[in-house]
């Protein structure tokens, strides 16, 4: 699946490197898991609009991509709609993207948030999506985020360089302009701007940019829910 991306977008050259885009916040989480939700009042599903929606939550590992069209599959049969609720600190960037490509081919609208049940009942608070979560999120053929949930973004890292030690740091520091120009290229097909990779590209080992709502909705990124 690695070489197949990068194919896609011309950078067949890096088929050999697997790029990771692990958040500083994200080195202890636990691997993705999917489930579906019932939203309706008291977790009753009435009649044929019950919104049962599809929730995913934890790191983006090796496998995910693979896993989450079987959970798709599943979900389909249980009657969740297109919807994907997304609460994730990051993980593998070639990963998101695979992920992205498959939300994008199946037209599914992605929300940035957490679930969580209260009194009987179900609901989404604000989340999270940070780093290789990012591309992810670029997938959904529709994008919200709530005002109040936090999005960040930084430089991808090679494997090996996230430490703060003198061959991490120089390791890290050995670009590959083919990256960037994936990433941008991959950006534009999901319509989102090419600048918010520029930005990200500023933000190196153990930093992030946290996007405020003005940079989602300028870089075309996701539409602000209120």
């Amino acid at each position: 699946m690695l070489s197949s991306v990068l194919r896609m977008f011309g950078v067949a050259s890096l088929a050999a490197v697997v790029l990771c885009g692990p958040s500083p916040i994200a080195a202890h989480a636990a691997a993705m898991d999917f489930e579906t939700l019932d939203l309706s009042p008291g977790g009753r599903c009435k009649a044929r609009r019950c919104p049962i929606v599809m929730v995913a939550a934890g790191e983006i590992t090796p496998g995910t991509t693979q896993r989450f069209i079987t959970f798709v599959q599943q979900a389909a049969r249980q009657g969740a709609n297109d919807v994907l609720i997304i609460d994730l600190p990051g993980g593998r960037l070639v990963e998101s993207l695979n992920l992205g490509l498959v939300l994008r081919k199946l037209r599914t609208s992605v929300f940035v948030g957490r679930a969580v049940t209260s009194n009987g009942e179900n609901f989404v608070v604000n989340g999270s999506c940070m780093s290789a979560c990012v591309y992810m999120l670029m997938g959904g053929a529709r994008r919200f985020v709530t005002v109040e949930s936090r999005l960040g973004v930084h430089r991808e890292f090679l494997p090996n360089s996230s430490g703060s030690d003198p061959l991490s740091v120089l390791r890290s520091t050995q670009r590959f302009p083919e990256a960037s120009m994936m990433l941008r290229a991959y950006s534009r097909r999901m319509g989102v701007s090419p600048a918010l990779i520029d930005l990200a590209e500023q933000y190196g080992v153990g930093g992030i940019r946290i996007l405020t709502p003005q940079d989602i909705v300028r870089f075309r990124l996701a539409k602000i829910a209120k």
